[in-house]
């Protein structure tokens, strides 16, 4: 799996950018058109201009609660895509290799929201997933302190963190064929991305083994809570490769006007 990470902004006047104190990375904040902004926090209501309600055919929710919303969303070549407004900033997997190998190789940005224009006749096959964040009109918070054996801090080598703001850390899970990955956790809440999978075997402390048969298409999962000390061993011949769109706490105090400017 080919994974290459960049940036994406919106040119739209109505973007606000809000940067937060000692922290490098950078959230957009969006009232476009196209939303009912409410007083309060994680209250961005979606209106009739929504993907999903504008251009229903070109996108399908796949996975929904509090806290996430995850779209597929398919634009066929010369096929037309109705205007929309995406009312939430997403983690967008944008797929670029070929129809006849789904997902092989992707482009993972964070993707601000807002207004699309569509397109009049779609010049390519377009196949992306958005992990929409809902709580981004939260502020975040501060001082969140992971263990020492988050998978990151221990510096496992099948784990890199591919895109990371105040609001998600995304991580790449790869294993090699017969590798296994040294014993970690997982503190946050996460949707977790399967394009497809090899078998393999999910490894406690106390010694028990879950195996997992290989995995044929996409799959998408939300872990609500925090994981225990674990390991994953990749029982195939072709690498193990997961994602973790990782949701950071929030507060539930709303971002103020001045961060918001």
């Amino acid at each position: 799996m080919k994974t290459v990470i960049r940036s994406f902004a919106m040119d739209d006047p109505r973007q606000r950018v809000c940067f937060f104190p000692g922290v490098m990375a950078f959230v957009i904040l969006l009232q476009p058109a196209g939303l009912r902004a409410t007083t309060g926090c994680g209250l961005i209501i979606p209106d009739s201009t929504d993907a999903v309600a504008a251009a229903p055919d070109h996108h399908k929710v796949i996975l929904e609660n509090d806290v996430v919303r995850v779209l597929e969303a398919r634009v066929p070549l010369h096929s037309y895509e109705p205007p929309h407004t995406h009312p939430w900033p997403s983690v967008f997997f944008e797929q670029t290799s070929g129809l006849n190998e789904p997902w092989k190789s992707v482009n993972i940005r964070w993707s601000q929201g807002g207004p699309s224009k569509g397109f009049a006749s779609s010049d390519r096959d377009r196949h992306n997933l958005l992990i929409e964040i809902k709580r981004v009109d939260c502020q975040p918070a501060s001082g969140t302190d992971l263990p020492d054996t988050d998978g990151v801090k221990i510096h496992d080598p099948n784990i890199s963190v591919v895109l990371e703001n105040d609001y998600v850390r995304v991580l790449s899970v790869r294993i090699p064929p017969g590798g296994k990955e040294p014993w970690h956790t997982h503190t946050w809440p996460a949707v977790v991305v399967y394009f497809s999978l090899p078998p393999s075997l999910r490894l406690s402390p106390d010694g028990k083994k879950t195996p997992h048969p290989a995995l044929k298409e996409m799959q998408v999962t939300f872990d609500p809570s925090s994981q225990p000390l674990h390991s994953v061993e990749n029982l195939g011949d072709v690498p193990y490769q997961a994602y973790r769109v990782e949701l950071k706490p929030t507060t539930n105090v709303a971002l103020t006007r001045s961060a918001r400017n």
